[in-house]
């Protein structure tokens, strides 16, 4: 059976962006996703809550998975008929972060859970990738 895309996702081509796992780059990232968004039919809150889901799992491989190493993390999304659907890479190895360390921390898992109406993480020895989707409102 050979599927054709709507009019709408073949409108809006996918987001890709590949960047070293630095802190100040975090930033840049979070702009390009938001300027891709504006060219996708959603509500604007949505759209931030799509970029504060995807600014977390950028931060968690930056600060948690590479460590400064010096890898890269690549974020795409794309529209479907019926969702947003993210996806950040990374290569580095994950360190889950002592609890007592900062208090105030922590809750990029659940932001991204509560945010995205699908969240999966997997890790393996080759990074971690956090699959999201956003049911389109």
């Amino acid at each position: 059976m050979t599927t054709h895309p709507s009019r709408q996702e073949s409108a809006v081509k996918p987001f890709e962006i590949d960047f070293s796992a630095d802190a100040a780059r975090l930033a840049e990232v979070r702009h390009a996703l938001q300027a891709w968004l504006a060219e996708v039919p959603i509500d604007p809150d949505q759209a931030y809550d799509i970029v504060l889901a995807v600014g977390e799992a950028c931060t968690n491989a930056v600060e948690h998975g590479h460590r400064g190493d010096g890898g890269t993390v690549r974020v795409t999304a794309a529209l479907t008929e019926t969702h947003i659907h993210t996806v950040v890479t990374d290569t580095g190895r994950w360190i889950t972060p002592h609890p007592d360390t900062d208090a105030s921390r922590g809750r990029g898992m659940g932001i991204m859970r509560a945010l995205s109406s699908e969240f999966e993480v997997s890790t393996s020895g080759a990074g971690t990738v956090v699959d999201m989707r956003f049911a389109q409102s």
